[in-house]
C-alpha cells in the first residue's frame, strides 16, 4: 500500500505547456469573412470614442455648468477639455445670460447665510419665471440699507466687513481673502482675462483728505490655488464715494461727490487693465446723485446709466422716472429720457415696499425689483418696463423663498435683504 502511494506520488509531474494547449477544447475556426466583420466592429468602436473636437464641444456646451463639473471626473481627457481656455470661452460665448437672485436670512444679525438662485431669461414675454437654488454661503449677509451684489463676468462678488468673497454659481467655486478696508469692488479686464479688486483705503470720514489711496488686488492661480498675485496702491484726487462699483467693458464706475460730500457730483472711473483712476473725474448732473446712497449705477445698452425715480422727497411711490445715460466718457456728455409708468411702484422706507432698478435684460427692458423680501412666504415679483412700447409687465419669480417650508428650513427672519441681477453671464471659468 505504501509503495503504491509512493509510485503515484512519483508519477505526478508538471504538465508541459504544449500538453495544456492540446487538452483545451479546440477553438472554432474563423473564416476570412468573419475576421473582416470583427475588424470592422473594432474600428467602429474606436471611432465612437474619438469624436471630432468640434462635435465634443457642441455636445458638452449644451449641458448645465453643474453637470460639466461632474464630468470632470469621467476621464483626464474630458477634464482637460472642459478646463481648457478654448472650451471655457466657447461656453461663455454661446450660453444665454441668466438672472441672479441673492438674499440673506438676516439683515441685522445672526444667523447669517447667503442664498444664490438663478434662472433662465425668457426670450418671449412671460408672466412667470423659475429660479433654482444654486448655492448657499454661511456667515455672509446683505446688510440693511445695502443695495446689491455685483455680477462680473460670471462671478458674484460681495463682502462681509473686511472679508471679500467671490463665487461662481455655475461651478460652486467660492474664494475669499482679506481686505484692508470694507467696500471692496470686483473688476474684470477682458483683454488679459484678469480679475482685480479695488479697495478704497482712505476713509470717507476723514476731513479734507489731500489724496485718496486705493489698493488694487490682482488675483491669479498658483499651484492649483487662487492666490493674491499682487497688491499695489493707486492714488487720486479727493472725493466722497456714494455707490458701489459697476464694471462695464473693463472700466469700473462709481458715483461720488468731489472733493467732499455735497459739492460736485462726479463718476469715478477705474481703468482695470492699467491700474489707474482716470483724471479728471467724469462730471455728472446733480440729479444723478439726488437719491444719495439709494443711487444705483446700471448698464443700459452697453453704457453707464442711472435710473432716478421722481419721488426725490422719498415719497411712498413713484409713477415716473428719469433715465440718465453717459453718452460720451471723454466729453462727459449725458442724455436724459423721462418715462411715465402705467402704474405706480412703491418707494417707501417700509420693509419690502421699495422698488429699485438694478439693470436691464438683453431686450433693453428696465427691471424694477424689491429691496427686501416683502412678507413671509410671499410671492416674489419684478417689473419689466419696455422703453419703446411703454408697456410694463409684472413677472413672478417662483422659488424665491415663497413657501413656508423654505422659511422654516433655513430659519429666515422678517427682514431679508435681496438683490436681483439681470444679465448674469453663465461661466464655467475658475479663478
Amino acid at each position: 500500500m505504501m509503495k503504491r502511494k509512493e509510485h503515484e506520488k512519483g508519477s505526478l509531474e508538471p504538465i508541459p505547456l504544449d500538453l495544456k494547449k492540446k487538452t483545451r477544447s479546440p477553438a472554432k475556426s474563423v473564416t476570412h469573412h468573419q475576421k473582416e466583420v470583427y475588424e470592422s466592429r473594432d474600428k467602429k468602436r474606436h471611432h465612437v470614442l474619438l469624436l471630432p473636437y468640434d462635435m465634443e464641444v457642441e455636445t458638452l456646451i449644451r449641458l448645465p455648468g453643474k453637470s460639466l463639473m461632474k464630468f470632470l471626473c469621467v476621464s483626464k481627457t474630458w477634464y482637460s477639455l472642459i478646463r481648457s481656455q478654448r472650451f471655457v470661452a466657447s461656453y461663455y460665448a454661446k450660453k444665454p445670460s441668466r438672472f441672479i437672485v441673492a438674499f440673506t436670512n438676516s439683515a441685522f444679525g445672526d444667523p447669517k447665510r447667503l442664498f444664490i438662485l438663478s434662472g433662465e431669461e425668457e426670450k418671449e414675454e412671460t408672466c412667470s419665471l423659475v429660479a433654482n437654488l444654486d448655492m448657499t454661503i454661511p456667515s455672509v449677509t446683505l446688510r440693511h440699507g445695502a443695495s446689491e451684489y455685483s455680477s462680473v463676468h460670471g462671478f458674484i462678488a460681495c463682502f462681509e466687513l473686511l472679508k471679500f468673497i467671490i463665487c461662481n454659481p455655475s461651478t460652486g467655486q467660492v474664494i475669499s481673502f482679506h481686505c484692508k478696508a470694507p467696500g471692496t469692488c470686483l473688476g474684470y479686464d477682458p483683454v488679459h482675462d484678469q480679475f482685480k479688486a479695488l479697495t478704497l483705503l482712505t476713509s470717507t470720514y476723514n476731513h479734507n483728505p489731500s489724496v485718496m489711496v486705493h489698493e488694487v488686488i490682482t488675483l491669479g492661480r498658483r499651484g492649483g490655488r487662487v492666490v493674491v498675485v499682487s497688491r499695489t496702491k493707486v492714488t487720486s484726487q479727493p472725493y466722497h464715494r456714494v455707490t458701489r462699483g459697476r464694471c462695464i467693458n473693463g472700466f469700473m464706475y462709481y458715483a461720488a461727490w468731489a472733493p467732499s460730500h455735497g459739492k460736485t457730483p462726479v463718476i469715478v472711473c477705474f481703468d482695470v487693465r492699467n491700474d489707474k483712476i482716470l483724471s479728471p473725474f467724469i462730471t455728472a448732473p446733480k440729479e444723478v446723485l439726488a437719491l444719495e446712497v439709494l443711487t444705483l449705477l446700471i448698464e443700459y445698452k452697453g453704457k453707464l446709466a442711472v435710473v432716478v425715480p421722481n419721488c426725490l422727497g422719498y415719497g411712498p411711490s413713484f409713477d415716473r422716472f428719469n433715465l440718465w445715460i453717459l453718452e460720451d466718457v471723454t466729453k462727459h456728455e449725458w442724455s436724459k429720457q423721462t418715462f411715465q409708468l402705467p402704474l405706480s411702484l412703491p418707494f417707501s422706507a417700509g420693509m419690502g415696499q421699495r422698488m429699485i432698478s438694478q439693470g436691464t435684460n438683453k431686450a433693453g427692458e428696465i427691471i424694477f425689483s424689491p429691496k427686501y423680501l416683502q412678507q413671509r412666504a410671499h410671492p416674489f415679483y419684478v417689473f419689466y418696463f419696455n422703453t419703446d412700447t411703454k408697456k410694463m409687465t409684472r413677472v413672478r419669480i417662483h422659488g424665491v423663498a415663497d413657501t413656508e417650508e423654505f422659511w422654516s428650513r433655513y430659519g429666515l427672519t422678517r427682514v431679508c435683504s435681496v438683490s436681483f441681477s439681470p444679465q448674469h453671464d453663465d461661466s464655467i471659468a475658475f479663478l
